[in-house]
């Protein structure tokens, strides 16, 4: 008898009725015109770029792990990537992330510990990443705009990202120098979420305990990190100069941070490839730029999702097929599984 999983299917269904919302909203006859508009050469150049933001995240993987004594080839942690990506797109909780534990740990006899701690942080530093990208596009932004007042909004937007990031910094040296008080933290928490959040915290403080001893290390991962969502934000430019032929250089600052801010949204998706979330977010700002006409902001945003689904759709499944297929996706659920087979 098959078991049917009731959160699943209903946050599933919902991003199927969010999927038809958002394709009558957009017109599909302009989403195909758009697509169509960026031209060959802007579509290769969009495949070279996502290529490269592919290479680039792979390199930040290799350095996590060697902060933690693992040293692999560059190549061997490529199909890893690709298939935890593409499977992210469509499921929920970012359960792709499994299967580059679990290929980890066939293919190159590396820790479950290891690559968890090493996918914790790799959040963490997105975030980072996220944080500074924003916090350099408002700089550009404010010169934009004509008036004092909105200036002056900017600047103090600036001054928030600021605070937030140093809250962030001040966060981890509170974990890093009194763990025992996170932990008395986390007692508070029910008990279905107790164990897991205990879990991923103990990654947390591996992963930053290994970075801490090696700053060149933690260096290098937060600049691999910013220059992810700096080529992101180009690849949708890319795309906006298809949908509004008049924007700018006035207006790449606009997307972006339009770019990152939705991003954010797939570190911890609400639906199935954060689907919606991205698509307004990104609206929500691209509203705002200079030269902005229209309503089609959201066309930008799924479009973007189209190239990308596209690129990881083809690369990602060869890349599943060669890492074991319907092996890997079986278990990519299973963390309680993962812990039983190692001692972490």
């Amino acid at each position: 008898m098959i078991k049917i999983n009731k959160t699943s299917t209903f946050l599933y269904l919902a991003t199927l009725i969010v999927l038809i919302f958002i394709l009558i909203f957009i017109n599909p006859t302009n989403l195909i015109d758009s697509f169509f508009d960026i031209g060959f050469w802007g579509i290769a150049l969009l495949l070279l770029l996502y290529l490269f933001d592919l290479l680039i995240r792979t390199y930040r993987w290799k350095l996590l792990l060697i902060a933690q004594g693992t040293h692999l080839r560059l190549s061997s942690l490529v199909l890893p990537v690709c298939s935890a990506l593409a499977i992210n797109l469509f499921t929920i909780a970012r359960a792709g992330e499994t299967i580059r534990i679990i290929s980890l740990k066939r293919n190159n006899d590396v820790k479950y510990s290891d690559s968890i701690s090493s996918i914790v942080i790799e959040q963490v530093l997105s975030i980072i990443g996220l944080l500074i990208v924003v916090t350099g596009s408002l700089f550009f932004i404010s010169f934009s705009f004509q008036t004092v007042e909105s200036s002056e909004i900017i600047g103090q937007l600036i001054l928030l990202l600021f605070l937030v990031s140093g809250g962030v910094l001040l966060v981890i040296g509170i974990i890093l120098m009194k763990p025992d008080f996170v932990y008395k933290l986390l007692e508070f928490f029910p008990e279905f979420l107790r164990d897991k959040l205990k879990s991923a915290f103990e990654a947390l403080i591996r992963g930053l305990t290994d970075l801490r001893t090696q700053p060149s290390l933690l260096f290098q991962a937060i600049i691999t990190s910013t220059a992810i969502w700096i080529v992101e934000g180009v690849m949708m430019y890319i795309i906006a100069l298809s949908v509004y032929p008049l924007f700018n250089l006035v207006d790449l600052p606009w997307v972006i941070a339009a770019s990152c801010v939705g991003n954010i949204t797939f570190i911890i998706p609400i639906l199935p490839g954060a689907l919606g979330q991205y698509e307004v977010v990104i609206m929500a700002v691209l509203i705002n730029a200079p030269h902005y006409a229209g309503t089609d902001a959201a066309l930008v945003a799924f479009i973007d999702r189209v190239v990308k689904s596209i690129i990881l759709g083809i690369l990602g499944g060869y890349a599943t097929l060669q890492l074991g297929g319907s092996e890997l996706l079986r278990y990519r659920r299973d963390y309680s599984s993962l812990r039983k087979s190692e001692k972490l």
